[in-house]
């Protein structure tokens, strides 16, 4: 009787709420494997959303000094391009004599500066550059022999962000002011 009780308790034991309780090797291992592959596709999302908001601060930036550029462009004075300086010929526009390069010039053609600082990040201190690429062209119009004068500025700021090349632009006209 001892010997029957002994094998009953054993088997009792075997299929037991108890002696099923804990996980096996290959369970845990699964386990530990999955959350790993969550973590790491995790922090890859949460490092590709980072430099999505990156590239979207360095557009924000680009268009902000393209817009500026149309600004001055509209702001400075006098502009009267039917008009000739006495002293040197020259249409009456705008352009900075003082600064090399000029911080303003609205004379005609193609004007390029070159490593402008488009963003600077607060955290680390990377500075992004770029090219500003600005040309001014006459658009003059001429209605019942009246000529209109008008030029037109496109601006182009052009940079490059994690071996990629970005391109910000805006455009836009101005009359003269008489």
């Amino acid at each position: 009787m001892p010997f029957a009780f002994i094998i009953t308790v054993i088997l009792s034991n075997r299929y037991s709420p108890t002696a099923r309780a804990g996980f096996t090797f290959i369970e845990a291992l699964i386990a530990i494997s999955l959350m790993g592959i969550g973590v790491a596709t995790s922090l890859t999302a949460l490092l590709k959303i980072n430099s999505i908001a990156c590239m979207g601060r360095n557009a924000t930036g680009a268009q902000t000094f393209a817009q500026n550029e149309i600004d001055k462009f509209l702001s400075y004075s006098p502009f009267n391009p039917q008009k000739t300086n006495l002293s040197d010929g020259t249409p009456q526009v705008p352009k900075d004599p003082n600064s090399s390069p000029p911080t303003y010039d609205l004379t005609l053609g193609t004007h390029v500066y070159n490593n402008v600082p488009i963003y600077k990040d607060p955290d680390n201190g990377v500075v992004v550059t770029g090219t500003i690429t600005t040309v001014i062209s006459d658009v003059s119009q001429s209605y019942n022999g009246v000529t209109i004068p008008m030029y037109q500025v496109l601006v182009t700021v052009s940079y490059n962000y994690l071996n990629r090349s970005y391109t910000s632009t805006a455009s836009t006209v101005r009359v003269s002011d008489i």
